[in-house]
């Protein structure tokens, strides 16, 4: 008997058990997501993760720059606590060049030194930092590992599944099958998530009194240091610098009207 065929079923089966049951809402676009682990397992994971890079990386000890992280941090998670009450913030500034920052499950938050290149005030860390921590709130870590696990299972599948042809069309499969799930689905995925943070991001700097209009022209000014030669989009784990400023665009009227309620003057 092939038991290729049942494998593959219980493969399948497997994995509608696991979508089913491992869903969650994301805050403010309601989006449901495919999540496996527990918040309290994102947070130890985290927080494990971010000890070690603490460990490799220098801690910045300019005093200007941390005390504006803090104060940012602190500001923008208050009002974002209220979609992952559990979360444990943490924000630390490393001595790197690089214009990045970085966000880990459970709530720890790394800048790079470089960002400081792009970001000219505070409000412009404030752009960064709201994307950061609705990279959190959002559970985006989590989602990711989660379909990481997925595509594995599936993959074990189709390749219990092929098992009895040559050596050839195994790997032809595989191949494909890695190619098929890189470029229509986690690239894709990834880019969404990118998306979905800046969006979420933008209402949390504007509930924490930030003029979410600095934003589209934050990532304006990312573009011109960026100074182009980014891979076509379709091949990126983020979405164009000019998408970006397109979403939040249209994300503008109701950040606007958080950062009225926040207190905040609109002309």
């Amino acid at each position: 008997m092939n038991k290729a065929p049942i494998l593959s079923r219980c493969f399948g089966f497997f994995l509608l058990a696991v979508l089913i049951s491992g869903c969650h809402t994301v805050p403010e676009t309601g989006r449901r997501a495919f999540t496996i682990l527990s918040v309290q397992e994102e947070i130890t994971l985290g927080s494990e993760a971010f000890a070690e890079i603490k460990k490799a990386e220098n801690i910045s000890s300019d005093q200007e720059k941390n005390a504006m992280l803090q104060r940012v941090g602190e500001r923008i998670a208050r009002v974002a606590e209220v979609d992952m009450p559990q979360a444990e913030w943490e924000f630390v500034l490393f001595e790197n060049d690089a214009v990045n920052a970085f966000a880990l499950p459970g709530g720890r938050i790394g800048f790079y030194t470089g960002m400081w290149k792009v970001a000219e005030n505070e409000e412009d860390i404030a752009v960064i930092m709201g994307h950061e921590i609705a990279h959190v709130t959002a559970r985006h870590g989590a989602e990711r590992l989660s379909q990481s696990l997925a595509i594995m299972a599936v993959g074990i599948g189709v390749q219990q599944a092929v098992r009895d042809r040559s050596k050839e069309t195994q790997m032809a499969v595989m191949l494909a099958y890695g190619a098929g799930t890189t470029l229509g689905l986690q690239l894709p995925h990834s880019r969404r998530n990118e998306s979905e943070a800046d969006e979420i991001g933008l209402y949390y700097m504007a509930r924490a009194g930030y003029d979410p209009r600095v934003a589209p022209t934050f990532w304006e000014k990312m573009e011109a240091h960026a100074g182009g030669g980014s891979p076509p989009e379709f091949l990126s784990t983020h979405p164009s610098h000019g998408r970006r400023v397109q979403d939040l665009e249209r994300a503008m009227p109701r950040a606007l009207d958080y950062y009225r309620a926040a207190g905040g003057a609109v002309d």
